[in-house]
């Protein structure tokens, strides 16, 4: 796979942060920040089950991993 501009400049979505945060039911969740081709960052967040097919998915060995990630990747690694 071709490398990924990390601003997107390249024209593909890239995830630019990634972080364990609380849900409002008290469980882990995976809020990663992902900057769009027109430039627009915006959180996804994925619960506790998601996260982990993500990072197994993406062969990530922890959140700081994702980061630089194409955003098609991260979709890979939902739909395994």
């Amino acid at each position: 796979m071709s490398p990924v501009a990390p601003d997107g400049s390249d024209g593909e979505a890239v995830v630019v942060a990634a972080e364990v945060s609380a849900g409002h039911d008290g469980e882990a969740e995976l809020t990663l920040s992902v900057r769009f081709e027109n430039g627009v960052v915006a959180p996804v967040v994925l619960d506790a089950e998601a996260g982990f097919d993500v990072l197994a998915g993406c062969r990530a060995a922890g959140v700081g991993d994702l980061v630089g990630r194409p955003w098609r990747q991260v979709i890979a690694g939902l739909s395994r």
